[in-house]
């Protein structure tokens, strides 16, 4: 669920980083910035989903 609130977070600060840059600078140093924040938020997320407890599994599914 924190994942969740960090995402939109995350999403807002790019916005917010993207439109203030905009304000400032041409598009190919916006474009650069914007695709090295996708890539920190990238390696963020993989980072939860690594680091998160596997899923249960039911002993109804198994096969053995």
């Amino acid at each position: 669920m924190i994942d969740r609130y960090l995402l939109i977070l995350l999403a807002l600060l790019i916005l917010g980083t993207v439109g203030a840059i905009f304000l400032l600078a041409p598009i190919l140093p916006t474009l650069l910035v914007s695709l090295m924040l996708i890539g920190l938020i990238a390696m963020f997320w993989l980072g939860l989903h690594l680091a998160a407890p596997p899923a249960e599994t039911s002993d109804k599914d198994s096969t053995l």
